[in-house]
């Protein structure tokens, strides 16, 4: 209950102090202001139009600081090298280019109606070095067979684990992190970020030691599965040196690592 009311807290805090329009989005989110979605205008100078649908994702990203919250910002270089795996429509890497504006970051999503809404707002935001990879990453470089609860929505639900409402199942391309740190000559990762409901575990365990010591920051939604869960992967990752935070849920997990 304490850890619930410190978000919330954090949450409304931030909205509070970051966005211009903030009166419109209580009434919008009291289903008062008409309309299926929302122009979020920061102080800043920043806007960003998300579906009704979205709103929650988007609040995890923004005002819930989901990725960065146990990063010191300032030992990040003004332009640094992002991986973003399970993009989803792309409000992480949108939050992070908010931080680091002069950011490369290299976003994965294997869902083409994710893809289809990950494009148009990498069109309204031409001005970042924002590349979109239209494709999963795994262990090995293929198709993946993965369960959703719906192919066509945002709030679809995929993952490499068959689970209770999946209402379907579908391949999709996946390459592995390795072939693409190699074939564009990565030196550097100053984060990698993963949301990929399950496949982390694959991911991680895979990755070679030479590409590990690229790795400077790790932040990530683990998911429990049939045979991993949050403290695996914290364990693992100690043996490659890093310090980490991490909080586990029932179902879900965070953990954020670095050196």
């Amino acid at each position: 209950m304490f850890n619930k009311l410190r978000y919330k807290y954090q949450r409304y805090s931030s909205i509070l102090k970051e966005i211009k329009n903030w009166p419109s989005y209580f009434l919008f989110k009291l289903g008062i202001h008409p309309g299926d979605t929302f122009i979020f205008r920061f102080k800043d100078g920043h806007s960003y139009e998300v579906p009704k649908k979205m709103i929650g994702p988007f609040r995890e990203c923004f005002f819930d600081d989901q990725y960065l919250q146990k990063f010191d910002y300032r030992g990040f270089p003004s332009k640094p090298i992002i991986i973003d795996i399970g993009a989803n429509v792309g409000y992480a890497a949108l939050y992070f280019f908010r931080k680091f504006p002069g950011a490369t970051i290299h976003s994965f999503e294997p869902m083409p109606f994710l893809q289809s809404v990950l494009y148009q707002y990498q069109q309204a935001y031409k001005n970042y070095d924002w590349k979109i990879h239209p494709y999963g990453l795994w262990k090995e470089a293929g198709t993946l067979q993965l369960y959703t609860t719906s192919t066509d929505d945002f709030t679809s639900v995929s993952g490499v684990m068959k689970f209770s409402n999946a209402e379907k199942k579908f391949n999709v391309q996946v390459g592995t992190i390795q072939n693409f740190i190699q074939d564009n000559k990565i030196e550097t990762i100053d984060l990698l970020k993963l949301d990929c409901e399950g496949a982390e575990y694959e991911i991680l365990f895979s990755l070679s030691e030479t590409d590990y010591k690229k790795v400077k920051r790790i932040a990530m939604e683990t998911h429990v599965t049939e045979h991993h869960k949050t403290e695996d992967l914290v364990e693992f990752l100690k043996t490659k040196g890093f310090q980490l935070s991490y909080v586990t849920k029932p179902e879900t997990g965070h953990v954020w690592a670095w050196r």
